[in-house]
């Protein structure tokens, strides 16, 4: 007997295989690039958020309004976002809503910390247009861009308005018109000096200890010259815009919005600065033998 050959498919059926097979491939390929697609699109945010809630911090905003307006933006891209604020870094954790195995960690430094009321009136206005617009995230990073890099007062005008404001308040504690002349004297030489200190990426610990002696120093000279009869509202004064104000603020607020250990580190780091402050203060009260506080 004949052994009995395989039965073969009609060729219609082939082909139909065929357009199955290349189907299925089309759609595997389809849903790599997607995946690829999603993966790249958290990695970007990912960092946007990062540097945005940063830039946020760094420039004197208190912890609640960072995590609200970061957490804004992931939401609009459909990602929830968990945070936790340090003073030297912040960690970001985001997923995405439809399918939270696609989640990222991000972990960034923190610049110093300073104050620019206008960038952190501009971040947050940025957000909710992201919000409210839903504009694309290259549009969000370009409008980030351009938030950062446009130019405020120069450094002129900066040193001219911080010595004239810390003037301002010599007739407030009492002061004489000589007064006047050694805080602004004092605040001038104390505001260029940090400015050159921070420049060359001195300590901030060091950058305090070195500005008030300075500060308190060239208003001492005044004093010494009998420019002025109330040496101690001079002395004292030439001192008074380094006082870390809006840390003790931003550290309130935190206690308030219940993010105790990021007040109690913003507490710490303006003690320690008000401690450099007073040393370098007592430096130039060494050297003067001038009592600031008369029993």
């Amino acid at each position: 007997m004949s052994a009995k050959t395989p039965k073969q498919k009609p060729k219609s059926q082939v082909i139909k295989d065929k357009h199955a097979k290349s189907e299925q491939n089309y759609e595997d390929k389809q849903n790599r690039k997607s995946e690829q697609n999603h993966e790249s699109e958290i990695e970007e945010l990912s960092v946007f958020l990062a540097q945005y809630a940063a830039a946020l911090l760094s420039n004197g905003a208190y912890s609640s309004r960072v995590s609200r307006c970061t957490k804004r933006i992931g939401e609009s891209y459909g990602y929830d976002v968990s945070m936790i604020i340090w003073l030297k870094n912040i960690t970001l954790s985001i997923s995405e809503r439809s399918n939270y195995q696609n989640r990222r960690t991000q972990v960034s430094s923190n610049p110093p910390l300073g104050a620019n009321f206008r960038i952190i009136s501009d971040l947050s206005a940025l957000s909710w247009q992201i919000h409210d617009e839903k504009i694309s995230l290259t549009r969000a990073k370009e409008h980030f861009k351009n938030i950062m890099e446009s130019k405020n007062y120069t450094f002129f005008y900066s040193l001219l308005f911080a010595s004239l404001a810390n003037t301002a308040f010599c007739k407030l504690f009492g002061g004489d018109v000589g007064t006047l002349l050694c805080v602004f004297l004092g605040t001038f030489a104390g505001f260029a000096s940090k400015h050159i200190l921070t420049k060359l990426k001195v300590d901030v610990r060091g950058i305090y200890v070195l500005v008030a002696f300075i500060s308190s120093f060239v208003a001492y000279i005044g004093v010494h010259f009998g420019i002025t009869g109330t040496p101690e509202i001079a002395i004292g004064l030439s001192i008074l815009y380094l006082i870390p104000g809006i840390q003790i603020i931003n550290a309130l607020a935190d206690v308030l919005h219940e993010y105790t250990l990021m007040a109690l580190s913003r507490g710490v780091n303006m003690m320690i600065l008000l401690i450099c402050i007073s040393f370098g203060a007592y430096m130039t009260l060494s050297i003067a033998k001038v009592s600031l506080i008369h029993v």
